[in-house]
């Protein structure tokens, strides 16, 4: 018992001593903000990203993508996305970066009368362009490339799915095309 004290109160000592460290280290206000990729949404597929400013030449990005089952392009993919970006410009948020990311996603197609259905993941390099519109929104203007791995179920149409993937492999595909409009909030 007086050891599960002891292991308490160093922990807790740990726990002050960090916060009072925080606490003095000097704090400036971070930017945040929110993204849609009007690309995406020309092909039926919801999205949203936001973006936080981690220094004066780097934030991160994270977001998600969803199409509905039914559209006119037989196809749904749902999917996540991050990027560490590095701005060139010297300052977050405006002008040209270069970011280095991963993407996830899930996807359900019809092409040329074969069934896919599968997952792919891969890291990619993103270059883009941000065009300040006033001081909270832009235009983003990106494009990327990126080493996809893929599993999939390869079918043609009208025949059972199998019960297993059986195709796998790996293929160079673009990422981060998009025209994003933001919003800056803080």
């Amino acid at each position: 018992m007086i050891k599960d004290f002891k292991k308490k109160s160093l922990w807790s000592k740990l726990v002050m001593t960090a916060m009072l460290i925080c606490m003095a280290h000097p704090t400036q206000a971070q930017l945040i903000a929110g993204k849609t990729n009007a690309l995406l949404w020309g092909t039926l597929t919801p999205n949203f990203s936001l973006e936080l400013v981690t220094s004066d030449k780097t934030s991160v990005m994270a977001g998600g993508f969803y199409s509905m089952d039914q559209n006119p392009l037989d196809c749904s993919i749902k999917g996540v996305e991050g990027q560490v970006r590095y701005w060139v410009s010297g300052r977050p948020m405006v002008q040209s970066f270069i970011g280095l990311g991963v993407q996830a996603m899930r996807y359900n197609a019809v092409f040329s009368d074969t069934h896919h259905f599968g997952d792919a993941a891969g890291p990619g390099l993103v270059y883009g362009y941000v065009l300040p519109l006033n001081k909270r929104f832009n235009i983003e203007f990106s494009a990327g490339i990126s080493l996809m791995w893929y599993r999939e179920k390869r079918y043609d149409k009208g025949m059972p799915e199998p019960g297993d993937y059986n195709t796998t492999g790996h293929k160079i595909m673009p990422m981060g095309l998009g025209v994003s409009c933001t919003y800056i909030f803080k």
